[in-house]
């Protein structure tokens, strides 16, 4: 026994290391039998989310007035992972990106302004461990947009326009006149484009005809009425006069009074 502890006492590094040695084999025949420290499982599960494919965008050759949809890509790391999401706005080679105002969702409707810039989206994964962010390739140049809207893609500072507002005949008859017709066309005030699916209302001020129900306007943006004049037409306006009428677009679901609505008033001539 004495001569042991000499040894040890003349070779302290080779005992340091028997001792490093006999536990690392504790440990191990640990394992073997099912035990692990707490702390080193613990450690082996914390792992941050890690991107692993690039987040996508569901079209790559937007045109304003389009709405696209972001894919997160792929990611590893303890679960649950949650996505948040930073549409950006670059230039035409992808570069100098600058994060659009207000576009965290999933999904992002392309805006006039995008016209003639790229666009990104960046993916935030989030974990309990962490967090990390992956960025898409960019689009191509973003082109102006064909066609009408719907008007779910009509988001401010975007509003609808009520644009023209035609009368048929396009003069009432003091005399004759008992019906006619009025077609109101509603675009948007970012791409000037039709709009469809907005929701119309007008009536007469004052109210000296029949005020038909509201309407949405149709794949063109346009919505037509059927219009009736009543008794008080007669006794109030007179040849020469202007009968007035009150016009709103509107989205369903918003505030009449806020939202992207649009207001405007317009008058058709009487004449004999």
């Amino acid at each position: 026994m004495t001569k042991t502890i000499h040894a040890a006492r003349r070779s302290p590094r080779k005992t340091a290391g028997m001792v490093v040695i006999a536990a690392m084999a504790l440990l191990a025949a640990a394992a073997v039998a099912g035990y692990v420290p707490s702390s080193v499982t613990a450690a082996a599960s914390q792992y941050g989310p890690t991107n692993t494919a690039k987040p996508t965008i569901s079209d790559t050759t937007p045109q304003s007035g389009q709405t696209l949809t972001a894919s997160p890509g792929t990611w590893t790391g303890d679960q649950p992972i949650t996505f948040t999401y930073q549409w950006q706005r670059c230039n035409t080679t992808g570069a100098a990106c600058a994060a659009i105002a207000g576009a965290t969702q999933q999904t992002y409707v392309v805006q006039a302004v995008d016209v003639g810039s790229t666009l990104r989206v960046a993916v935030t994964g989030r974990n309990a461990v962490g967090s990390s962010t992956a960025t898409s390739d960019q689009t191509s140049i973003v082109t102006r947009g064909t066609g009408s809207v719907p008007i779910e893609n009509v988001t401010a500072p975007n509003r609808l326009l009520v644009d023209t507002v035609r009368f048929n005949p396009r003069r009432l008859s003091y005399s004759r006149t008992r019906t006619f017709s009025v077609t109101v066309l509603v675009r948007e005030t970012s791409g000037r484009r039709p709009v469809s699916g907005a929701l119309v209302f007008l009536r007469s001020t004052p109210i000296v005809t029949t005020t038909p129900a509201e309407r949405a306007t149709n794949s063109n943006g346009q919505i037509t009425f059927t219009i009736r004049t009543e008794s008080d037409f007669r006794k109030l306006f007179r040849p020469g006069y202007n009968l007035q009428f009150f016009v709103r677009a509107r989205k369903s679901g918003e505030d009449p009074l806020a939202g992207v609505s649009s207001r405007r008033l317009v008058q058709v001539p009487i004449g004999g």
